[in-house]
């Protein structure tokens, strides 16, 4: 399938019969963009799919799982998936459980393959995998499904997100199925999936002319999203003619495929908590009262909407590239992505919206809201409670006064002040607390940089979280209660990349140094650099570092 004809559709559009070993093949880079929505597939289609497959290994006839539309628009050789990504995805995980269960070597080698090329390794950009996910789930997509083994020890990184929950839960579902199949019939399987997946790549050379691919192929019978109603809702209050209906209609899609079906709805859902702050009903029902009944149908279409796309395009990408203030509005917009929670988006949009990239307070407000989301991720649990501290930002965009006040809605008292420290130097359990704040701490160091969230920088924790039997880490650890106590707390973690994060994995102290600092990147994150002088790694040290890690973002953070 993989000599499939060219047929030129349209100038600059390239479609191909292909196969997912094609898809996969080696230096290809798949990436999905950052304004993208997660993984959404559930159990049902995921064993829909398998279901499927398996079929075509009874009938000996291919399957074909439909149409992927890339751009091939970067100069780095990577390929953004406008469509396709949850099939994509979905793929990948069942080739990594084919591969986790393949005793021979040889043929693991063959399955793994297909998801990484360890031999071009490129820090930042994923030129090692070939599936990139966006960056709330590419970091953990790695290291629970992509990795080696990794599909075997799914209850060690169960997921904090939906989207990562249904990664596990699928990976899982197959586990399950796959092993109680034969060795030769999970060969044939994965034969299939290979070889007789049949699927149409469709590449772009432009982002506009992917979304006018993705619109076509996604208009037709399917259910209507939360943004489709409301734009009938807008459209038949604006009192359009046919001719206005159809330019704005055009330029509505513009907007669906520039961010994406549920980026669309979660934009529009933003936009109404800005507008309504109580948050209360569904989005179809509370746009038009919260949002209409303050802005006229036409002026929100032709002037306040496109704002807000753009606005939402900078904080689901980081990428300010332009004006005096871009540097540090980017890495705040950065640090923030890297949380597990979006509360901060409503405010951010808003001073985006109402007051710009190159408003004179924008470097402040960006950083006391950096500094904000980081302390009530840290102390504030309650999702009602954290909504209201950053519905109180938002009340105040356009009154500095207020804003910027030493007791205002930005500023942080000395009780979350102290319970943000007694915090900071616990435990962080979570895959995604741990990696935000050791991406904030690499930023907050001497000669440290703002890393972005899709980097290919990964948490390594020096004393490994398991350990075996006959470890020299237990002659110097003996202690079971302070390994759990301090393993997960900022000290013993470094950052690496995630090849050479795998070679370190759980090796003595001193090899792992030598994997670090010995052509393995270390010295290229501030936050392993302090390593390269520390000879032993004990109880005392990894306290020590905590509290020196601790107190650096307290005053980083002026608290």
């Amino acid at each position: 399938m993989d000599n499939g004809m060219d047929q030129n559709i349209d100038l600059g559009v390239r479609a191909q019969e292909s196969s997912v070993r094609a898809i996969f093949a080696p230096g290809e880079q798949l990436q999905m963009p950052p304004y993208q929505r997660s993984y959404s597939w559930e159990a049902r289609e995921a064993n829909e799919l398998l279901g499927d497959l398996i079929d075509s290994v009874e009938t000996g006839t291919p399957h074909f799982v439909g149409a992927i539309v890339l751009i091939n628009g970067a100069e780095n050789g990577v390929l953004e998936i406008v469509d396709g990504q949850q099939r994509l995805t979905t793929l990948t995980i069942l080739l990594a459980v084919l591969r986790d269960l393949e005793p021979d070597r040889a043929r693991a080698a063959m399955l793994h393959a297909l998801i990484a090329d360890d031999a071009r390794p490129m820090l930042g950009e994923g030129a090692n995998w070939r599936l990139t996910l966006n960056h709330m789930d590419g970091p953990f997509f790695r290291d629970a499904i992509q990795t080696p083994g990794a599909t075997r020890n799914l209850d060690k990184e169960p997921g904090e997100s939906e989207s990562q929950q249904r990664m596990v839960r699928n990976a899982a579902a197959f586990m399950k199925r796959l092993s109680t199949m034969s060795d030769e019939d999970r060969r044939a399987l994965a034969d299939v999936v290979m070889n007789r997946c049949a699927l149409v790549r469709v590449v772009v050379g432009e982002k506009e002319q992917g979304f006018k691919v993705f619109r076509v192929l996604n208009t037709r019978g399917k259910e209507p999203d939360a943004h489709d109603i409301i734009k009938t809702e807008l459209f038949q209050r604006a009192r359009f003619t046919d001719k206005e209906a159809s330019s704005y209609a055009e330029r509505w899609s513009e907007h669906e495929a520039a961010l994406g079906g549920s980026a669309f709805d979660d934009l529009l859902r933003q936009i109404r908590s800005i507008y309504d702050k109580s948050g209360r009903g569904e989005l179809i029902s509370a746009f038009p009262k919260a949002v209409l009944s303050k802005v006229d149908p036409r002026t929100f279409l032709e002037e306040v909407l496109p704002r807000y796309v753009e606005a939402y395009r900078l904080i689901t990408t980081g990428e300010v590239q332009d004006g005096p203030n871009a540097k540090i509005v980017s890495d705040k917009l950065n640090q923030m992505r890297a949380l597990d929670q979006s509360s901060w988006r409503a405010p951010a949009l808003k001073f985006l919206v109402e007051r710009g990239v190159d408003d004179p307070q924008a470097p402040d407000f960006f950083t006391r809201l950096e500094r904000l989301s980081f302390v009530i991720m840290l102390v504030v649990t309650d999702r009602d409670q954290r909504n209201k501290r950053f519905n109180k930002v938002m009340e105040a965009i356009t009154n500095d006064r207020v804003l910027f006040a030493k007791n205002g809605p930005l500023s942080v008292d000395r009780s979350d002040a102290k319970k943000a420290r007694e915090r900071m130097l616990g435990r962080f359990a979570t895959f995604a607390q741990r990696r935000a704040m050791a991406l904030r701490l690499n930023a907050a160091l001497e000669n440290g940089v703002t890393i972005p969230p899709e980097s290919d920088a990964t948490v390594e924790h020096v004393l490994p979280r398991n350990i075996h039997e006959d470890s020299h880490w237990l002659t110097v650890w003996p202690d079971p209660a302070k390994r759990r106590e301090q393993c997960d707390t900022l000290g013993n973690f470094v950052l690496l990349t995630h090849k050479v994060n795998q070679k370190a994995d759980r090796q003595d102290y001193r090899a792992k140094k030598e994997v670090y600092f010995n052509g393995g990147g270390g010295m290229d994150f501030a936050l392993t650099r302090d390593l390269q002088e520390q000879d032993a790694w004990t109880a005392d040290v990894v306290r020590k570092r905590t509290e020196m890690l601790v107190e650096i973002l307290c005053q980083v953070w002026d608290i």
